[in-house]
C-alpha cells in the first residue's frame, strides 16, 4: 500500500478540523432551534408578519397607521414563514428547522459547484463543508431571517446557470432570490458579466430581458395588490438609513482579516486568469458579492448577516483558486510549501470573529440564568391581564398571543426621525395611558441618555418617563424591564 505524503496528512488534517467545526456548528443549532423566544431582533417581527399572512392577512398593509408594520422584504419570505405557521403554530422553531436547511442546501451547492469547475469531488466537498464551519454561518444558520433562504434560491440559480445548457432555467430562482431580499444580486449580475465577457451578446441580452421583465411584472402586481404600498415596504424604508463608506470599511476589516486564509486561493485564481486574460464565473461572483457587500455593510442597522453571501461566494473562489494551487505545487519531489501554509492557515481560521450583536451569546449550559429569565419574561408577557402592548421584543407579544402596536421599532423610528413620520399616535397613548404595559431591552434612563440609540424616539422615552413606572426586570434581550403606568 502507498504510503502517504506529507502533503496528503495535511489534508486529511485540514478535513477533520472542518469536520470538528461543523460538529460544533450543528450542536450550536441543536441547542438553539428549540428555544421558544426569539434569539435576534428581527426574528419577531418575522414570525409576527408570517402569523398575520396565515390569519389571511397581507404582509404589506398601510404603514402609517396601529399597528406600525413596515415588512423590508420581498414577499416570499412571509408566505413560507406563514405556511409553516399554518403547519407547526406560532413559534420559532419550524422557521429555524427551515432555515437550517437552506444553509445546508447553500453548502451543497458550494459544493457541487466547485466539485463542477474543478474536476475534484474531495476538493468540493471539502469546501462546501467549510462554508459551515465559518463564523458568520454559526451565528446566524439557526436564525429565522430571510438571508440564508434568498441565499439559498441565489446558488440554486448560479448552478443551474454553471451547469446546464437551458441557462434561463436559472432566472426563477435568481428572481426568487431578489424577492427574498433584495440586495442579493451578486449571482445574476456574475452570470451576466460572464456572458458580456465571453461576447455572447445575444444571450446576455435575453437574460436580462428575461431577468428584468418579470421582475417589474412582479413588482407592479405587488404594488396594485396592496394599495400602493409594496413599494414603500420594499424599497422607500429602506433607502431612508444612512449610508457610510466608512462604516462599511470598518465593518468589513475584522471580516477580510478572519477571511484571509480564504483570499489567498482567491488571489492564486485571480493571478491565473490575469495570465490566461480570461475571468472565469467564480472570480466574477466573489468580486462582485464584495462590491454588494461593501454597499451593504455601511448602511445603518446592518449587521454580520449581510457577510453570508461573500462568505459563500469566498468558499467558492477560494476552492477553485485552492485546486489550482493544488495541481501547480503537487509533483513528485518537491515541497509544496505554499500550499502546507494555506492548509494550516485554513485550519485555525475556523475561529469565533464577527458576533451576533443584536442578541445574547447563546450559551452552551443547559441552564443559565439568562435562559431561565427569558422563559420567566415571556410568561411575564403572555400572562399579563392586558391586550395593549408597547415592546422592543416583538417575538414575546407573537408567541404570547398578543397584538403589537409597533411591529419593528427600529424601522419606525427610522421613519419618524427621517421622514418626519408623526409618532403623536403612540405619544398619545402613552400619555393617556392607554397602553397598559411597556417592554425595554434597558431601562429608559440609559436609553434616553444613548445618543446613538435607535429604537425609540426621544419624544417616546420622554412620555414612558413621565407616564410609567418600572414594576419588573428580567435578564432577557429586549425584554429586560417591564413598565406599568403610574398610578
Amino acid at each position: 500500500m502507498r504510503s502517504r505524503t506529507l502533503f496528503e496528512k495535511v489534508e486529511i488534517l485540514f478535513l477533520m478540523v472542518v469536520a470538528l467545526g461543523c460538529l460544533v456548528t450543528f450542536l450550536r443549532v441543536a441547542f438553539a432551534v428549540p428555544l421558544p423566544f426569539q434569539l435576534d431582533f428581527g426574528e419577531g417581527p418575522m414570525l409576527g408578519i408570517a402569523a398575520r399572512v396565515a390569519d389571511g392577512q397581507g404582509p404589506y398593509p398601510q404603514p402609517t397607521q396601529v399597528p406600525y408594520i413596515i415588512s423590508p422584504y420581498g414577499p416570499i419570505p412571509y408566505y413560507i414563514f406563514a405556511a409553516l405557521v399554518k403547519l407547526f403554530g406560532v413559534s420559532f422553531t419550524a422557521p429555524r428547522l427551515f432555515i437550517v436547511a437552506s444553509g445546508m442546501w447553500c453548502a451543497t451547492l458550494i459544493g457541487l459547484l466547485v466539485w463542477h469547475w474543478t474536476g475534484s469531488r474531495a476538493v468540493g466537498s471539502a469546501f462546501g463543508l467549510l462554508f459551515l464551519t465559518r463564523p458568520t454561518l454559526q451565528d446566524w444558520l439557526f436564525i429565522a431571517r430571510v438571508d440564508l433562504m434568498g441565499l439559498a434560491f441565489s446558488l440554486t440559480g448560479l448552478y443551474v446557470f454553471a451547469k446546464s445548457r437551458r441557462w434561463y432555467l436559472s432566472l426563477p430562482f435568481f428572481i426568487a432570490g431578489f424577492f427574498c431580499k433584495f440586495v442579493l444580486v451578486a449571482a445574476p449580475l456574475a452570470c451576466l458579466l460572464y456572458t458580456l465577457s465571453k461576447r455572447e451578446w445575444t444571450k446576455a441580452l435575453r437574460f436580462v430581458v428575461l431577468a428584468a421583465i418579470p421582475s417589474a411584472l412582479i413588482f407592479l402586481l405587488l404594488q396594485q395588490g396592496t394599495g400602493g404600498w409594496f413599494i414603500f415596504h420594499a424599497v422607500s424604508a429602506s433607502v431612508r438609513h444612512p449610508y457610510s463608506l466608512w462604516d462599511a470599511i470598518r465593518h468589513f476589516r475584522p471580516e477580510l482579516l478572519q477571511d484571509l486564509p480564504l483570499v489567498i486561493p482567491v488571489i492564486a485564481l485571480i493571478h491565473l486568469q490575469l495570465r490566461k486574460q480570461s475571468v472565469s464565473l467564480p472570480l466574477f461572483y466573489v468580486c462582485v458579492s464584495f462590491l454588494a457587500t461593501l454597499a451593504a455593510v455601511g448602511k445603518l442597522g446592518a449587521n454580520s448577516n449581510y457577510f453570508l453571501e461573500w462568505e459563500a461566494a469566498l468558499c467558492l473562489g477560494a476552492g477553485t483558486g485552492y485546486s489550482f494551487l493544488r495541481k501547480r505545487f503537487i509533483r513528485p519531489g518537491t515541497r509544496p510549501a505554499v500550499v502546507f501554509s494555506l492548509l494550516a492557515a485554513l485550519t485555525l481560521a475556523n475561529t469565533r470573529g464577527f458576533q451576533v450583536n443584536e442578541v445574547p451569546k447563546v450559551p452552551w449550559q443547559t441552564v443559565s440564568p439568562s435562559l431561565l429569565d427569558c422563559a420567566r419574561a415571556y410568561e411575564y408577557v403572555k400572562n399579563y391581564r392586558g391586550e395593549r402592548i408597547l415592546s422592543e421584543n416583538v417575538g414575546a407579544l407573537v408567541v404570547g398571543r398578543k397584538s403589537a402596536i409597533v411591529f419593528e421599532p427600529f424601522l419606525w423610528t427610522r421613519q419618524v426621525r427621517s421622514s418626519g413620520w408623526p409618532d403623536t399616535q403612540v405619544v398619545n397613548l402613552i400619555r393617556s395611558r392607554q397602553i397598559q404595559l411597556v417592554i425595554l431591552g434597558n431601562d429608559v434612563g440609559s436609553l434616553k441618555k444613548d445618543q446613538k440609540q435607535e429604537r425609540w424616539p426621544p419624544s417616546v422615552l420622554d412620555a414612558i418617563e413621565q407616564n410609567y413606572k418600572l414594576v419588573r426586570a428580567f435578564e432577557c434581550a429586549d425584554s429586560s424591564f417591564a413598565y406599568e403606568p403610574k398610578s
